[in-house]
């Protein structure tokens, strides 16, 4: 996982990461996502929940960075919430999807939101740290959705969880 993670974030800075353009079901995708992550939520006793907008269907772009950034957004999201539940929300809003994962976790401070995407960046570093991790995953999620054409931001309130946003240009086909 790390060495795939470095390669990424190295292809990305050389500009020589190439996006699929491709059909595929964005909401097949989200609830694929959640499957994945189903275990860890079980393991820690956490509820997981999915609200997809019927709006949201086909769409084209690159379905496997997609489903890395939900991955990616939900694996933090359970990493630090201890009890309660961790979601997603995805909808159309005007001529961007807008995905949400939302959680009732420890929450950011925030002085510490503004180093969040910063490669290889933790905000629970040093010898109390409690997590694993490189410190890359929200910094490719970020230039991942950047390169799509897209935005990615936070919102959060210590002691009581975090919301991780990205929005993404619609792209529907006429099919």
């Amino acid at each position: 996982e790390l060495i795939n993670d470095v390669l990424d974030i190295s292809k990305i800075e050389a500009g020589q990461f190439e996006l699929a353009h491709e059909l595929f079901d964005l909401a097949a995708t989200i609830r694929k996502s959640v499957a994945k992550v189903m275990p860890l939520a079980e393991k820690k006793g956490l509820t997981l929940n999915a609200s997809i907008s019927p709006k949201v269907g086909q769409i084209i772009g690159d379905r496997r960075r997609v489903e890395q950034i939900i991955i990616n957004l939900f694996s933090n999201a359970i990493k630090f919430t201890e009890r309660g539940q961790v979601g997603v929300e995805c909808d159309v809003q005007g001529d961007q999807l807008v995905t949400r994962v939302l959680d009732t976790g420890v929450g950011i401070k925030s002085e510490d939101l503004e180093r969040l995407f910063q490669p290889f960046r933790q905000l629970d570093a040093g010898i109390s740290r409690q997590h694993e991790g490189t410190g890359l995953g929200l910094s490719i999620c970020k230039r991942l959705v950047e390169l799509m054409g897209g935005s990615i931001w936070v919102e959060s309130t210590w002691g009581q969880g975090s919301r991780f946003s990205f929005s993404l240009p619609l792209e529907r086909t006429h099919v």
